[in-house]
């Protein structure tokens, strides 16, 4: 004994490396470059649609709409939930403010940079070329004949001055006021003389190709300062339309308008029920097929946006991993080693999002036994996976209409695990939402103010209390979902861990690996629910209704004719019953009363098939298609004799 014990200890301590295959290799994804998105968005146009084309550019691999919830925003590990815009808002505040950056991409299209090119260039050659002469219209033959004048002028002006003669001292004023005009007169005509010859000689250097020449220069000119315009006119326009694009109403229009690219249903997340996010990658159970054999196996992939995966378990995995406090703490609150395997089952069957077994776990114990302690625990480890919710939700007598909103289950898209703990003493579950919400069918469920959406569960339950729900519903359909597992053992006051929360804490990975070994085998031989769970349920049952008990254990429902009993005989036969079983006693006037209900049911018969029984008359009252078994039948109790057709009447309830 010592042996093993040492041998259990080293391996709580070092346990098995924890199967895991290693990723396999994705093929790259081309992605566009920054210059090319900015060239992307820059050619959309100056609306609203456009905004949402340029947020769809930038930000559609990290966003998306899922349809009657919400933005969710890509954040490396999940796609994740954002009410408060914190995410894809500040996305569409980037948006906008890169608006501003695609003025520069306005610049010029290669057409019209070649144009600028080729203005500036004709715009060099008119300066080289000289203003064309243009000695043929009107205005030109005017100031060709004024220079005449002047040079006609000019050749009187020089007669004049030799027949005056040079300048005397003697001379009075006018004579130098004379000489000076004169002077004047035969400067002007050499100046108009050479302007003259200026204007012949340029006419006489300029063919009609240097014309043409010209004309095609202008054009280019022309052309250049027009394009430059243009794109003044745009990049003024594009730097406008960014700054209007910050304003709320516009933002709210991108995202608006963003909306018809990136919309998602609820369904199409987690679709994946084999597969669980964690810190360190997606963690998936892959099944194998090796020489006709099924193997389930266990492979940690990279984090994936097209998983489409919205929840993250807040715990790394590790295959070395070990969790002796959690070992310990686990053994001593639940020394049974078949119940503690059963319970690692499930929580391994809680990573996964199927929800074949049909059930929920109903933890129940006094006080200072560890279940709460071990749901919270189990709670922060799926962390995205897991939600915590009052018992409210599926106890009590408040009754939702059809179209009432549910937003307490609109909370459970993607999550695994549901826990709920604290039921009042005497509060009733809320039968048909538990077999609807095990059952695997799709639900419809609605947020305040939204409209609704289908759930698909994957989430399992987990309710926990010292006291145990009334369950009205005694048919199997109620009761093969409802498993009572008991948490007998009581810690004393004294030998409390106050501190065991936060060393169980630390344990995290070790209790994730423990979690990833129970999906392991519940893949490889399912739950195998365990006797004591089973016992415990049974006894749960009988006791929310120990009439039904009765039928089940002290009768055989047959549903012919033949089979006859009196309330007397049944009365005496449940006394014997309830004394053997500890079920409630009831006097006969109360039974008469009740047991009646039973026979809207139906039962299974010896041969497996369902069976009823009903209420008639003959001189007194008895019930068809139903027998006790002999070792509950009193001493000189025996069936009354079977009827004849005289014996029924017409008019039997």
């Amino acid at each position: 004994m010592a042996k093993r014990a040492a041998a259990r200890a080293a391996y709580l301590k070092n346990p098995d490396p924890l199967p895991v295959l290693e990723a396999e290799e994705e093929e790259p994804s081309l992605k566009l470059s920054p210059e090319e998105i900015l060239e992307e968005c820059a050619g959309e146009p100056e609306t609203d649609i456009g905004n949402g084309r340029r947020f769809v550019c930038r930000y559609g691999d990290r966003a998306l709409s899922v349809i009657n919830v919400g933005w969710h925003g890509y954040d490396g590990a999940r796609w994740k939930e954002d009410p408060s815009g914190s995410i894809v808002r500040a996305w569409a505040h980037r948006t906008a403010e890169f608006i501003d950056d695609e003025a520069i991409m306005l610049d010029c299209s290669e057409d019209e940079r070649a144009a600028i090119d080729a203005g500036r260039l004709a715009r060099e050659r008119m300066r080289a070329m000289g203003k064309p002469p243009s000695t043929n219209d009107n205005a030109s033959e005017e100031r060709l004949k004024h220079l005449e004048e002047l040079i006609a002028d000019a050749a009187e002006a020089e007669k004049e001055r030799v027949r005056l003669g040079p300048a005397k001292a003697d001379w009075v004023d006018e004579l130098h006021e004379t000489l000076a005009g004169i002077k004047a007169r035969i400067k002007k005509g050499r100046d108009a003389e050479r302007e003259k010859n200026k204007m012949i000689d340029a006419t006489a250097s300029w063919t009609d190709k240097d014309y043409e020449e010209y004309g095609a220069l202008e054009k280019h000119v022309a052309r250049m300062q027009a394009v430059e315009d243009d794109r003044s006119g745009r990049m003024s326009s594009r730097h406008n339309h960014a700054k209007s694009s910050c304003s709320t109403n516009k933002l709210n229009c991108m995202l608006s308008e963003a909306t018809p690219y990136l919309s998602k249903e609820v369904g199409e997340f987690n679709r994946d029920l084999y597969a669980i996010n964690c810190r360190s990658g997606t963690l998936r159970f892959i099944c194998e097929e090796i020489d006709g054999a099924r193997t389930w196996k266990a492979r940690l992939d990279r984090h994936a946006a097209h998983d489409l995966i919205t929840k993250l378990a807040e715990v790394t995995l590790e295959r070395d991993a070990s969790a002796p406090v959690f070992e310990r703490f686990f053994q001593q609150v639940m020394p049974n080693a078949d119940l503690r395997a059963y319970i690692q089952r499930f929580m391994g069957y809680c990573l996964l999002g199927q929800t074949s077994e049909q059930c929920l776990l109903f933890f129940y114990g006094a006080g200072r036994n560890g279940k709460s302690t071990f749901v919270d625990l189990m709670v922060e480890i799926m962390g995205d996976y897991a939600v915590s919710m009052s018992i409210d939700s599926f106890a009590g007598d408040k009754r939702r209409s059809g179209a009432e909103a549910t937003p307490d289950l609109a909370r459970l898209p993607g999550a695994r695990l549901v826990a709920a703990s604290e039921p009042e003493m005497g509060v009733q579950l809320k039968d048909a939402l538990i077999k609807s919400l095990t059952g695997g069918e799709t639900i419809a469920v609605r947020r305040l103010n939204q409209d609704f959406f289908e759930l698909e569960p994957q989430f399992k339950i987990i309710l926990s209390g010292n006291h145990k729900p009334v369950i009205r519903d005694d048919s199997d359909g109620i009761w093969r979902r409802v498993k009572l597992v008991p948490w007998d053992v009581q810690i004393p006051e004294g030998e409390v861990d106050r501190d065991l929360p936060r060393k169980l804490r630390a344990e995290k990975a070790g209790i994730f690996a423990w979690m990833v070994r129970g999906a392991l085998d519940y893949l490889k031989r399912g739950l195998m629910e365990p006797e004591g769970i089973s016992a415990a349920t049974r006894e749960y049952r009988e006791e929310n209704d120990p009439l039904g008990a009765f039928v089940r254990g002290a009768c055989i429902v047959t549903g012919r004719d033949e089979d006859t009993e009196t309330p007397l005989d049944l009365f005496n036969a449940y006394q014997k019953f309830a004394r053997r079983e500890g079920l409630s006693d009831f006097r006969q006037p109360t039974f008469t009363k009740r047991f009646p209900d039973q026979a809207r049911k139906s039962w299974v018969g010896e041969d497996g098939a369902m069976h009823m029984f009903r209420k008639g008359k003959r001189s007194v009252t008895i019930y068809f298609g139903i027998r006790v078994k002999e070792e509950f039948r009193e001493n000189g109790d025996h069936p009354p004799p079977p009827y004849s057709d005289e014996d029924w009447p017409g008019d039997l309830p």
